[in-house]
């Protein structure tokens, strides 16, 4: 704001409190589900940015990955679950290899012979 002389600047300080209590222009919605939270924050544009170290964390991003992957009972050759894995990790820190990995090791994915599939 600038001063009555038009001199300088001068900061409202009733102002900023006030804007400050109503949490400012940008302030995010508090998200309704946490599940919602850990997609937006790992996900951009349907891809994978990076995997959470924490457990509970990429739990729920897997299964986000599994759902909209693969179809429950439908096999598929591991070239299938690659090509499906890749367009997920496409301009991120994480690899197919891993996610996939990931996914069997948290068994939402089955595996047999070069063969898998949603249990």
């Amino acid at each position: 704001m600038l001063t009555d002389d038009g001199t300088g600047l001068r900061v409202d300080g009733e102002r900023l409190r006030d804007f400050a209590r109503a949490g400012g222009p940008s302030a995010p919605a508090p998200a309704a589900d946490p599940r919602e939270a850990i997609l937006r924050t790992f996900l951009r544009d349907g891809a994978l940015t990076r995997l959470p170290a924490q457990r509970g964390r990429r739990r729920v991003l897997l299964e986000h990955i599994t759902e909209r992957s693969f179809t429950p009972g439908v096999r598929y050759p591991e070239r299938a679950v690659d090509d499906a894995l890749r367009r997920w990790c496409e301009g991120g820190e994480a690899d197919h290899v891993t996610l996939r990995r990931y996914l069997i090791d948290d068994r939402l994915l089955a595996r047999d012979h070069g063969v898998y599939w949603r249990p």
